[in-house]
């Protein structure tokens, strides 16, 4: 290879090639590093190969990297910034090597600099996905803690006070507050609030959106004053609806402006949503009485409340990924007893039933009379021990002895239990779980009945 070629091949190389003498004045430079850089080949010579980076790449390469460079004699893939002749940041990648004479005095510093820039969008993007993923699994557990704590709610009260405290800790919030409609206007029912909601909302009517305040934008001054006063400096209300309607409010109060991004916005609709849920199914159940949604015989819940509460469930299940679970209870030898004893003793076994079921459950669980000597019952956020255990505990005390009523029969129950684990895919239907629950109370019945089946979907 002539020596034209060599300087040809060292002028086309892919990367930028540098020679630097043993003080960094460059001595040379290939055409490709002037193409990237912009500088002319003439302007470059007599330049040190600090002068081209910035000012954090420069301290690094000359507090970090030479003094490297000159103890090992080479160093690679070091990221540094170089400065274009129109300012622009180029990011590279370098490595150097130095070149002694015969008798090991520094003779020169070779420097071959490479294009960073895809490499960097490329780390940025990583990196921009690693905390989305970050995000989202953030999302997801205070989802998940605050299904597990909502889950034992049985007033508006309790839902008010972990919702509070569910939503302070989801947001990284100053202070929190739970408010809930009334026809007077918006009550505080949890948490605390440094400013007052009505005075916050002002003329502004709350609707399906989430409503963002910040300080440094707020035109009223009497507001602005009294924001600063509370060392308030951003607040968000998020709407609990039910339907269309608005049913309470999440506040959340940050001493410092943050911003709300699309995850951010998204965590504090799925938890509102998730709220409502919990609320409306409270309130469900302490209407249960007044909107006759109660089995006159038992005092269960009957089939429309079961229904109702029953997609409630799934859907909080569904979006908070915690596992619910139907119990499916179907009595054994109860027609014997209608057909030995009149309807009146088969009526009072109900009743006792019923007792023996509310007995068993959990608080939280909701249990109803489907029909005839059926009965479910409702279990969120238990998975397959949990709900087994339960299933049990209700075999164990059907089966007691029916003193006082029946004295000489018995009856024991086939059970089907039907636990739903949602994995990202559509929400099961009331109709699906409880297919999956009757089939598995048929198991039982088949293998001989007073016994419990369970089923996984």
């Amino acid at each position: 290879m002539t020596t034209d070629d060599l300087a040809a091949l060292y002028d086309a190389a892919p990367c930028g090639l540098l020679t630097t003498d043993p003080e960094g004045r460059i001595t040379r430079a290939n055409a490709a590093f002037a193409a990237w850089t912009g500088y002319a080949r003439d302007a470059l010579a007599g330049r040190t190969f600090a002068d081209l980076l910035d000012p954090g790449s420069r301290i690094f390469y000359e507090t970090r990297q030479l003094p490297v460079l000159l103890l090992d004699g080479e160093v690679h893939e070091v990221s540094v910034n170089v400065i274009a002749a129109d300012g622009t940041r180029l990011p590279a990648l370098m490595n150097s090597t130095t070149v002694t004479d015969a008798d090991g005095a520094l003779e020169r510093i070779d420097v071959a600099v490479f294009d960073a820039s895809r490499r960097e969008d490329w780390e940025r993007q990583l990196l921009a996905a690693r905390r989305a993923a970050e995000e989202s699994e953030a999302r997801t557990r205070a989802l998940q803690e605050a299904s597990a704590a909502f889950a034992g709610c049985d007033t508006e009260d309790e839902l008010a006070v972990m919702l509070a405290a569910g939503a302070r800790h989801a947001f990284s919030a100053a202070d929190s507050a739970v408010h809930f409609a009334t026809a007077g206007g918006f009550v505080l029912a949890g948490g605390t609030e440094p400013v007052d909601l009505h005075a916050l909302l002002g003329d502004r009517e709350l609707d399906e959106h989430i409503l963002v305040l910040r300080t440094h934008e707020e035109e009223d001054e009497q507001l602005v004053a009294t924001l600063e006063d509370a060392r308030v400096a951003e607040i968000t209300v998020t709407p609990l609806l039910d339907g269309e309607q608005v049913i309470g409010a999440i506040t959340c109060f940050f001493g410092r402006a943050r911003g709300i991004d699309d995850l951010q916005t998204d965590l504090h609709y799925a938890l509102a949503r998730q709220a409502a849920q919990v609320l409306r199914r409270i309130r469900l159940q302490a209407q249960l009485e007044a909107y006759a949604l109660h089995d006159p015989l038992t005092g269960l819940a009957n089939r429309t409340a079961l229904r109702s509460s029953l997609s409630d469930a799934l859907a909080t299940a569904t979006e908070a990924r915690t596992p619910i679970a139907l119990i499916f209870v179907d009595l054994d030898g109860f027609k014997e007893i209608n057909d030995v004893f009149d309807h009146g003793v088969g009526d009072t076994v109900l009743r006792e039933v019923a007792s023996r079921l509310n007995g068993n459950i959990r608080q939280g669980d909701l249990v109803g009379r489907f029909g005839g000597d059926e009965f479910l019952i409702v279990c969120e956020g238990a998975d397959e021990p949990a709900a087994e255990a339960i299933a049990e505990r209700i075999r164990v005390a059907i089966r007691a002895p029916l003193l006082g009523i029946a004295d000489e029969r018995a009856i024991s129950a086939s059970i089907g239990v039907a636990v739903y684990r949602p994995a990202g895919r559509d929400p099961l239907s009331t109709a699906d779980i409880f297919r999956f629950a009757d089939k598995a109370m048929y198991a039982s019945k088949d293998a001989g009945k007073d016994r419990v089946s369970v089923t996984t979907i």
